[in-house]
């Protein structure tokens, strides 16, 4: 709805400089480029006109940093809108941080994939782990006393998964304050095989994706898609550099309302596509997938009922061996959930309890007495059945 506060990620080029294990870039068959500062100025004066509140997000499949407008492009919303830009930290020199933290950037999210050069290096395709960590612990000293934020993302993968817990201490160390755990996922199916992932596709509402209806994608070429998985450009849903942006959002709804058909979405197998559920014990996805491989057995007293993504979450859990833990945890919620329940029943039943002997104290008290002799007295002046008489009996009525 028009004037809704919404999210926009704006592709600044799909072009990349590593080829990550998680990635599927080499897949890409849409035509390569970076987004010129005309078709830039043309989708953000249609989003400025539309939404007064907006976020960005500038990611995609490539490399933000090797679109040198991409300075440009975050100083010219900054002032009004949340920014927020993901790298690889390859490119992340002081110099081009300076430049960032200039323009204005709300956040910088480095996706940092491991904590020493053999489990890094082989996540992020070659790039240099000592270059990473070099880059990043100048950003984050650089950006100590700003407005820019940097934290970190880790693709939690078969490599990495069983290094979680090191590779979180490794970035606290380095001063990473937030720090974001994504489960890996096909990319829309053109992330093939079980090397590197085995999450299992969702079992219901295939026509559902939290992400299509609050995330507006558009490719660096102006053209708005159904996300940025899309890697051959089939599922174009309009073009801000000739259509209005009114008529790509209703348009984008329809998909939405008829339910989400595109072909890569029968075979996305990302969490965040019910991001919107809660997950088993209240937290966040990217907490729960962090738990799930250091320490699955906890159990918090926040429980939700099944829906979509529990439903989703057990068949992880299953796929990783876990799945009486999984219902181990539910059922352990679901009993603290029950005491809960219990325990603040009692407590109001004791406070009803209270409410009653103090209403019953007042009433033998000698004040009451007195009040009741008052109105006795003052009903006498009153003349018998007069108008007047009734609303004194309606005012001094006994609650």
């Amino acid at each position: 709805m028009k004037g809704e506060p919404f999210h926009i990620e704006i592709e600044p080029t799909n072009i990349c400089n590593t080829r990550c294990l998680h990635c599927p870039h080499e897949a890409l068959a849409r035509p390569m480029g970076k987004m010129d500062w005309e078709t830039y100025q043309l989708v953000l004066d249609k989003v400025i006109a539309y939404a007064p509140e907006f976020s960005v997000e500038y990611a995609g499949m490539g490399e933000p940093l090797l679109n040198p407008e991409i300075y440009r492009f975050i100083a010219t919303v900054s002032p009004r809108a949340q920014t927020t830009m993901t790298t690889n930290a390859s490119a992340l020199t002081q110099r081009n941080v300076e430049r960032l933290i200039e323009a204005g950037l709300s956040r910088l999210t480095v996706s940092f994939n491991g904590d020493d050069p053999i489990i890094y290096e082989l996540m992020m395709g070659g790039l240099s782990f000592e270059r990473a960590e070099k880059n990043l612990r100048a950003a984050i000293e650089m950006t100590s006393k700003t407005s820019t934020r940097v934290v970190a993302n880790v693709s939690v993968t078969r490599q990495t998964q069983d290094r979680l817990a090191d590779i979180k201490a490794y970035l606290q160390t380095a001063g990473v304050q937030d720090i974001y755990f994504s489960k890996c996922h096909s990319r829309g199916g053109f992330l093939k095989g079980d090397v590197v992932c085995t999450t299992p596709l969702p079992t219901t509402d295939m026509g559902r994706c939290d992400i299509f209806t609050e995330t507006l994608f558009i490719a660096w070429t102006g053209e708005v898609l159904s996300c940025c998985h899309d890697l051959a450009g089939a599922n174009v849903i309009g073009d801000l550099k000739a259509e209005a942006l009114e008529d790509i959002l209703a348009r984008k709804q329809q998909h939405a309302a008829r339910g989400i058909d595109f072909e890569i979405c029968g075979k996305c197998n990302d969490l965040y596509r019910f991001m919107n559920d809660a997950t088993p014990d209240g937290r966040t996805i990217s907490d729960w997938v962090y738990s799930l491989y250091t320490n699955p057995a906890t159990a918090d007293e926040d429980y939700v009922e099944p829906g979509p993504l529990v439903e989703w979450l057990y068949r992880v859990y299953a796929a990783e061996g876990q799945g009486e833990g999984f219902f181990g945890s539910i059922t352990a919620q679901a009993a603290a959930q029950e005491r809960n329940v219990k325990a603040q029943l009692a407590e109001q039943q004791r406070q009803i309890a209270d409410l009653q002997h103090q209403i019953e104290d007042i009433h033998a008290g000698q004040a009451w007495k007195l009040a009741a002799q008052l109105r006795k007295a003052r009903l006498a002046l009153i003349p018998e059945g007069s108008s007047r008489e009734t609303l004194f009996e309606r005012l001094i009525k006994k609650p």
